[in-house]
């Protein structure tokens, strides 16, 4: 029997962290933009993205914040063979659960979306669970220390 942390991971540990790194770190920067927005930036979306945003209770900017900000470092953590990553990854997929609940619940949001918009709200909690998954699995197969 190894001991836990002393495992070597397979390829695909790397591979999927990365991913995970990749992908988390897309949600930070998008979070990024959305709160440092221009004026002219704002104006330029439609309308009806505009209302949603403005509508927006503070909460909602704040599971957003957390969903990524966790998930990232979640990913650093799981590279670096962190067992608090599967904690975060939890952290993080609840959150995206709180934010995509709370968006679902504004009226006019799934109207707003259209063709391949409507791909992110069912792809995000997605990988959302399958990092966390992922995860609860490696420091169950002893991966992480």
């Amino acid at each position: 029997m190894t001991s836990i942390g002393r495992t070597k991971p397979p390829i695909w540990f790397w591979i999927v962290g990365i991913l995970a790194l990749l992908w988390n770190g897309m949600g930070v920067g998008e979070y990024i933009r959305q709160i440092t927005m221009s004026a002219a930036e704002f104006a330029a979306l439609p309308a009806n993205q505009q209302e949603l945003m403005i509508d927006q209770p503070f909460w909602l900017t704040a599971a957003f914040a957390i969903a990524v900000l966790a998930g990232f470092v979640a990913s650093v953590l799981l590279l670096l063979r962190q067992r608090i990553a599967v904690r975060l990854f939890m952290v993080s997929m609840l959150a995206v659960f709180t934010q995509f609940g709370g968006l679902f619940l504004f009226k006019g949001y799934w109207d707003m979306l259209s063709g391949a918009e409507i791909v992110m709200p069912i792809l995000i909690p997605i990988f959302a669970v399958g990092f966390a998954w992922f995860a609860w699995r490696c420091e169950k197969s002893g991966y992480l220390r």
